[in-house]
């Protein structure tokens, strides 16, 4: 038997794709949002990877979190600043992000940058496409990132854009 010089396979049901892991050098330390006080701005070489998911046992019951993280690299001191952010579902299409949402916060910080006031009073993205997001971070040799720490029921760290540097 043998194959063609074609993409197209016989297995049709076997899907390839492509996963971006971001490689983290040798010797640089890691930080988190919480390391960071409520307002401090954070300067470096922004890489965000694909979306993961992974399923692991909380208390007995099995719990899959779907996830993307976006690493500032700060090359001169050695540090980079992992940030997870969390998604309900699974790849890069997302439905009704709502406010108050670490992915809108920094979704909307970008869109802003991009047009200022075009974000205005709305507090839902009905659709999004990270893939496009990604490839715009991942070109960009500089991001100013804002901490903002939340509370309520409990206390988290999201952030939003300040300012990119292509």
């Amino acid at each position: 038997m043998s194959f063609e010089n074609s993409k197209q396979t016989i297995f049709t049901g076997t899907q390839l794709d492509y996963e971006e892991i971001v490689e983290i050098p040798e010797g640089y330390e890691k930080a988190e949002l919480k390391d960071f006080e409520d307002g401090t701005l954070i300067r470096g070489r922004p890489e965000m990877a694909s979306v993961s998911s992974f399923t692991f046992d909380d208390d007995g019951e099995e719990k899959t979190v779907n996830r993307f993280k976006l690493y500032i690299f700060q090359d001169a001191d050695k540090i980079y600043v992992e940030i997870n952010v969390n998604l309900k579902n699974d790849g890069d299409i997302h439905k009704n992000v709502r406010k108050g949402s670490v992915l809108f916060d920094f979704l909307t910080s970008i869109l802003e940058l991009e047009n200022a006031g075009s974000v205005g009073k709305s507090n839902i993205l009905r659709n999004v496409d990270l893939s496009e997001y990604r490839e715009f971070v991942n070109r960009l040799s500089e991001m100013t990132i804002q901490v903002k720490e939340r509370s309520g029921t409990y206390t988290f760290y999201s952030f939003i854009v300040r300012d990119v540097q292509v």
